[in-house]
């Protein structure tokens, strides 16, 4: 475990990585760090609903930017010296203060079939491309033909995790994506789209962090996480 300081939208973070491999990680769960039990994803889209009184019409307004990613994830019970590793890395978060990159252990490649595309991000052309608060995002670098992504398929930016909502084909190495949640950062020119063991930055959900230990002298923990977020989109 260490400590890292990056920069994502302006804003300074202190990273906090996750513990070291250890003896519990499965075949489900190989690809993330150890002790992975379940993880519950939760995802909100907040939206102003306002009824009204003559005819009980329904207006619906969405806002933008707004949405939401978090969940909890459950560890093995763990030995003394795995809970010490677990426990010291939830105290170097400083409650919500700090954040550590996370993905989702039970999809850590995309079911499409992207060949051996290098996908970037463009940007450059259109100044208007791949704004904050867009679920469209404009790439190239896409090679072969099919499917290269699935619906579902995460995919990263920078330090950012996002899902692909619809299968994506290409003839010219182009594709529009639309993905969840929106946006958060416009990404430069010819950032490298991860599709692999993807990862997003999170933090604590709460400052308060609990651990059970019981006759066994093993040790149960679970920790509920929120994406970070910088500024809000104006």
């Amino acid at each position: 475990m260490a400590l890292s300081t990056i920069t994502v939208g302006g804003q300074t973070i202190t990273l906090v990585d996750l513990p070291a491999p250890n003896s519990h990680q499965s075949a489900f769960f190989k690809y993330e760090p150890p002790g992975f039990r379940t993880v519950q994803w939760d995802i909100d889209d907040p939206a102003a609903v306002v009824t009204s009184g003559y005819g009980s019409q329904t207006q619906i307004q969405p806002w933008p930017g707004a949405e939401s990613i978090g969940g909890t994830f459950s560890l093995v019970p763990l030995t003394q010296a795995e809970a010490d590793q677990w426990i010291s890395f939830l105290m170097a978060l400083r409650g919500q203060a700090n954040a550590f990159m996370i993905g989702d252990p039970a999809k850590t490649r995309p079911r499409g079939n992207p060949q051996d595309s290098v996908p970037l991000v463009t940007t450059a052309t259109i100044a208007t491309q791949n704004l904050p608060g867009s679920n469209q995002l404009v790439t190239r670098g896409w090679s072969g033909a099919g499917r290269l992504l699935e619906a579902g398929d995460w995919l990263q930016i920078g330090f950012r995790f996002y899902r692909n909502l619809f299968p994506v084909m290409s003839t010219d190495g182009t594709a529009t994506l639309t993905v969840w949640p929106s946006l958060r950062e416009q990404p430069t020119d010819a950032t490298r789209i991860i599709l692999h063991d993807c990862k997003g930055l999170f933090r604590l959900a709460d400052s308060k962090r609990t651990w059970n230990a019981d006759y066994t002298r093993l040790t149960t923990i679970s920790f509920k996480f929120v994406e970070w977020r910088g500024a809000a989109i104006a």
